[in-house]
């Protein structure tokens, strides 16, 4: 077996739940063990109400021209699915897929990069799964710098992604006033004025009950719908939370400015709870065009260009990168049976390797 199967094989065994800190603790622990050769450099952040980030790299500055990420935490599972089994050609565990062996290939292919005329980092959370607060608070220092960003967790080895969509959450909120619900002429309900405001809001979000014909529309989602009274008040308040989940094409402040209007027009206000960013990045891009011509030619097939409903960490480099998304195979993410295919883990690792040296020689 190789050394970087060894490794993924090691890393699969510790729990590393998210939110467990003393397991989270084990696994950066183990890393940093087993990466303190010469021409490695690490560094470690440790945030108020985050778990661990880390950053190994060959060479002590913060502006790379690659920088892989990834996330060392996981999801819970049964104890059993922390001891690794192969077959088939599968390795099942959990954080097989999601996202250890690819971590695994990244720090694997910053070895390969030692001596070399290029700048090649791995950064890597421990809270992904949950709150994410490593890498938005290492986003606020906005001292780590990328020409192009790895991100293997997305997409798989024939599918390549292009665009992650834009997640924002949305509280609105409404008054009223109380009356017995026997006589509601009395009162003024607060929730069909949140009621009239989403029915406005499908307008524009209409909402899918089955799937389109693209995947890459903006959609709305009511994701709780609620009013702190008893069964027989008419509300004087109600609040819902919604989802959306925006392509290029709505931006943050064309959001608002449709929420504005439906708020004054429903007598409702609203707040964003939550906005990250999308990822759009073209496929004809150079660096992207010279990663899929050699993964193409490693796995000997087509690799298809697609989009993504999700987000990703890779977010942060939005703006200022050009980010390849782009996985290994398997299946049951987040699920039992959770596994990689050892096959593709192989050729994610020669594709990146292979990668390098192209960049090089440009």
């Amino acid at each position: 077996m190789s050394q970087l199967l060894d490794n993924i094989i090691e890393m699969l065994k510790i729990k590393s739940i998210s939110g467990n800190e003393n397991a989270i603790k084990q696994i950066v622990q183990w890393i940093k063990n087993n990466f303190t050769e010469n021409g490695i450099f690490i560094n470690e952040w440790n945030f108020d109400n985050a778990s661990p980030v880390l950053l190994l790299s060959n060479c002590k500055s913060y502006d790379f021209d690659v920088l892989a990420i990834g996330h060392l935490d996981v999801v819970p599972a049964q104890d059993d699915m922390f001891i690794p089994k192969i077959d088939s050609g599968k390795l099942f565990a959990r954080g097989s897929l999601d996202m250890k062996s690819s971590v695994a290939v990244c720090l694997d292919t910053l070895r390969y990069t030692i001596g070399k005329k290029i700048s090649f980092g791995v950064l890597i959370t421990t809270d992904e799964e949950t709150t994410s607060n490593g890498m938005r608070n290492l986003q606020k220092l906005n001292n780590i710098k990328a020409k192009i960003v790895l991100d293997p967790d997305a997409g798989d080895l024939y599918n390549l992604v292009e665009k992650y969509k834009h997640p924002v959450s949305v509280e609105l909120l409404a008054k009223g006033k109380n009356a017995h619900s026997s006589k509601p002429w009395q009162g003024e309900n607060a929730i069909r004025k949140v009621i009239s405001a989403i029915n406005e809001l499908e307008k524009y979000f209409p909402p899918l009950e089955q799937k389109p014909a693209s995947d890459w529309v903006d959609t709305m989602v009511v994701t709780a719908l609620n009013s702190p009274t008893t069964y027989n008040v008419v509300p004087a308040s109600a609040e819902a939370r919604l989802n959306f989940r925006l392509t290029e094409n709505t931006s943050l402040e064309k959001l608002e400015n449709i929420l504005q209007n439906i708020c004054a027009k429903t007598n409702c206000d609203y707040k964003i709870l939550l906005s990250s960013q999308g990822v759009y990045m073209n496929a004809d891009n150079l660096y992207i065009r010279q990663y899929l011509k050699i993964a193409e030619n490693i796995i000997g097939k087509k690799i298809n260009i697609t989009t993504s409903c999700g987000a990703t960490d890779s977010r942060m480099f939005a703006d200022s990168s050009v980010i390849i998304m782009h996985g290994i195979n398997g299946a049951n993410m987040h699920a039992d049976n959770e596994f990689a295919e050892i096959e593709s883990i192989l050729l994610l690792s020669k594709i990146q390797k292979f990668f390098i040296d192209e960049l090089i020689h440009l």
